[in-house]
């Protein structure tokens, strides 16, 4: 296991019931069988904020950041499963630095 960070932006025109859904299945995905607190991601909702260029015609994007313990292995199968969901606009995995 590896400490990474994972930067998602989702569509600012969600509502808060459809943008906490969408976290909570990101969540899932990058932790499905966290056992105890420790192994739990750390969410950090940055909100609202202006992209630096436009993209799907949206000028702002929801932006939530994730530390995480994965499994390299397991990055593709997130990635491809985060590539599917129409309402994310970008997303960013990065390895920590030891």
């Amino acid at each position: 296991m590896r400490e990474y960070e994972v930067t998602v932006i989702f569509q600012p025109k969600l509502d808060d019931e459809s943008r906490t859904e969408l976290v909570d299945r990101v969540t899932s995905w990058l932790a499905p069988d966290a056992e105890g607190e420790e192994n739990q991601p750390k969410i950090n909702l940055w909100g609202d904020r202006k992209l630096a260029y436009p993209i799907r015609d949206f000028n702002q994007g929801y932006y939530v950041h994730y530390e995480v313990n994965l499994d390299p292995a397991d990055i593709k199968e997130i990635e491809r499963k985060l590539q599917f969901v129409e309402d994310v606009l970008r997303y960013l995995i990065v390895r920590k630095e030891d």
